[in-house]
């Protein structure tokens, strides 16, 4: 689905710090109306010549383990994981700014944004829209609240409504399989971590019997053996932040 921006509708200079606020805002048909984007928003891809303004403060290239401990290092120290170009965002004047509270490994810390806007010199400080989704519901709720955030609750309805409407067909090919294969979706190698939040209801959804991570809560660590015991038959790998090349 795609909509056009009509004439006399809401007009903004909007900036995104996380790959599915962007994808939100595009989806609701704000594409052309982005002016910044976070170092991972990659989709679609005529964003990707926007202005960068966040940047990680470690080294993200290395194994999973590698990784897992310069994150937990710096987490220890009190410190928000990524940086926000300050002087870029003021330079580019957005009027809105969507960016998360849900997890601070993921995106840029919620009060990094909020203390950039606190020191906004001139106009008046951008909004800040933050999603924190836990469950499948909360993903299609947040896009709404962004809809009618942008003064666009059709589309928003609209948008949603046709998801519903995909998850719904999903569900109904999927219940004349007759079986439901085990399932285990893994967000991170090492250490091993199982996906939950809302992986759990799409896995269900799509068919299967997912077996580790519960709906609704944070992803947690699982063991090897835990793994091997439980012996899944179909095993998805998501690392969280990784390419497909990567994975």
């Amino acid at each position: 689905m795609s909509y056009s921006v009509c004439e006399g509708a809401n007009v903004h200079r909007i900036v995104t710090l996380l790959p599915s606020a962007t994808e939100i805002v595009c989806a609701l048909g704000f594409e052309a109306q982005l002016v910044g984007r976070s170092h991972e928003c990659d989709y679609p891809p005529a964003i990707k010549p926007l202005p960068v303004l966040t940047t990680p403060k470690f080294n993200v290239e290395g194994t999973s383990s590698e990784v897992d401990r310069r994150v937990k290092q710096i987490l220890a120290e009190a410190l928000s994981v990524y940086r926000v170009d300050v002087d870029l965002l003021r330079r580019l004047k957005p009027n809105v700014i969507v960016t998360q509270s849900q997890c601070e490994v993921c995106a840029v810390n919620i009060h990094d944004v909020e203390q950039a806007a606190a020191d906004w010199i001139g106009d008046s400080p951008p909004r800040i829209i933050s999603l924190a989704p836990y469950s499948l519901g909360d993903v299609l709720a947040d896009i709404q609240r962004v809809g009618v955030e942008l003064g666009a609750p059709e589309r928003a309805v609209q948008l949603v409504s046709s998801l519903h409407q995909r998850m719904t067909e999903i569900e109904k090919r999927a219940a004349i399989s007759g079986r439901r294969p085990t399932v285990a979706c893994i967000e991170w190698l090492d250490p091993l971590m199982a996906a939950a939040n809302w992986m759990p209801e799409l896995v269900t959804m799509a068919g299967g019997q997912n077996i580790f991570g519960t709906a609704g809560q944070h992803s947690s660590t699982l063991a090897f053996d835990h793994l091997l015991q439980n012996d899944p038959e179909v095993i998805v790998l998501m690392p969280c932040g990784f390419g497909m090349d990567r994975t």
